[in-house]
């Protein structure tokens, strides 16, 4: 894997990942702390925020543990782009991918495509990582020419 801290990387977030830090202490991210260039979809806010909620309802986590995840998740997020979820993204996220997706992690690649499709200089796919645990979206970013840290 490239140095993180490189300049021109750019990292995208999905949420597994990010759950898996916030519900299951996995240190995974730890290695992009301090690292610019780090984005995610405005869907990862929804995903977080939905499965609070329902770690809540289904008594997975206290009030105080409930609290204690926000509260971490908005620290994290203080260093993470928030992607638009815009006609571009929910249009590319309608078309096709090398493999089978989920919907989610559809929209999550389209938003790391076109984020990095946004930025002035271009750059090769590789200098996005996608970080993920989801096997086949790590596989699909893969065939898709990204950089996948995790599969």
């Amino acid at each position: 894997m490239s140095d993180p801290n490189q300049p021109d990387q750019f990292h995208y977030l999905d949420s597994s990942i990010v759950l898996a830090y916030l519900l299951e202490k996995r240190d995974d991210l730890q290695i992009l702390n301090g690292t610019r260039n780090v984005a995610s979809s405005r869907l990862l806010w929804t995903e977080v925020s939905r499965t609070v909620h329902r770690a809540l309802q289904t008594q997975r986590l206290t009030p105080n543990e409930a609290t204690r995840v926000r509260h971490t998740f908005q620290e994290l997020a203080k260093g993470i782009s928030q992607i638009t979820l815009g006609e571009s993204v929910l249009q590319r996220a309608d078309g096709p991918y090398p493999i089978v997706i989920h919907a989610l992690d559809a929209i999550h690649l389209a938003s790391a495509e076109i984020w990095l499709r946004g930025h002035d200089q271009v750059l090769p796919w590789t200098a996005m990582s996608i970080w993920s645990l989801d096997e086949r979206m790590n596989q699909c970013a893969a065939q898709l020419g990204f950089s996948t840290p995790l599969l």
